[in-house]
């Protein structure tokens, strides 16, 4: 492994046949560059560990089921915390995406669902406290399929949806479905609170099935907060007293949606479930 690593922006490692893992970036033509053929994790690793570590391998699995990919040889998280500590030791703080994807080439109809396995890592940065104006996209809608819920490499709506947000200057933008009910944000899941009742998109919106989310979730159920999952209109988000969106990076609540001022004072137990400890 190249020690050269340490000091970094962006490392691409690949796990070998052997098992072992190695830098470079000389194998782009494959199933997952080629089709989007394959999942991905992006995960935390704080204080030589993964953060929540198992519901990252629950969630990646259950896609791996969806889309027919081979569990056997699939690294541990275990594996790959061992690997990050050898690296970087347990004092550094890192945003780690964790790619699976279809091994062979073919063309729409694969000849394997075995699966090759990357890491991309760089140093971690939490999400922003605050973002300031955000909207609906006009341009991008979330269909719902049998593999909406899970972290595809297909991530082109998202991607588009971006680039919508970002020629129109802002922080945020809020998918719908092509029903017109709310999805999720550009990146995020997406949670708003109405007189101390807290609501977000059910999957049956499309919506990615996020980590953060169901975190979120565990800690309104454990803390008798009331909260409600399903199809609610764009309307309904917009008589909310507040906005957050959330990812395994934290918690951003908005400051202004669609020229409607929010609410944007922090909730301390939400933080304390995405303290680096």
């Amino acid at each position: 492994m190249n020690s050269g690593m340490v000091g970094f922006d962006t490392v691409f490692l690949y796990k070998n046949q052997d098992g072992s893992w190695s830098d470079g970036a000389d194998e782009f033509h494959n199933r997952g560059f080629l089709f989007g053929d394959g999942l991905f994790e992006t995960m935390v690793f704080v204080k030589g560990r993964i953060r929540f570590a198992n519901q990252h391998s629950d969630r990646l699995v259950s896609g791996m089921r969806i889309l027919y990919l081979e569990e056997n040889g699939l690294s541990e998280l275990s594996e790959i915390e061992v690997l990050l500590n050898e690296i970087w030791g347990d004092k550094k703080s890192l945003r780690v995406r964790w790619n699976v994807y279809r091994a062979g080439s073919g063309k729409y109809t694969p000849e394997t669902n075995t699966v090759i396995e990357s890491l991309q890592i760089h140093t971690f940065q939490p999400a922003p406290k605050l973002k300031e104006k955000a909207c609906f996209s006009q341009n991008i809608h979330i269909h719902k399929t049998p593999w909406s819920h899970c972290k595809t490499l297909s991530a082109l709506p998202y991607v588009m949806a971006n680039q919508e947000r970002k020629s129109k200057g802002l922080d945020e933008v809020i998918l719908t479905t092509p029903d017109g009910f709310i999805c999720e944000a550009g990146a995020a899941n997406l949670f708003w609170v109405k007189s101390g009742h807290y609501f977000t998109p059910s999957l049956d919106s499309g919506c990615i099935a996020g980590v953060g989310r169901s975190m979120i979730l565990d800690y309104l159920r454990e803390n008798n907060i009331p909260f409600s999952e399903g199809l609610f209109k764009m309307e309904d988000l917009l008589k909310a007293d507040q906005i957050l969106t959330t990812n395994v990076t934290g918690i951003s609540y908005l400051q202004s949606f669609e020229n409607k001022d929010f609410n944007a004072n922090r909730e301390k137990g939400l933080d304390s479930i995405f303290e680096l400890n």
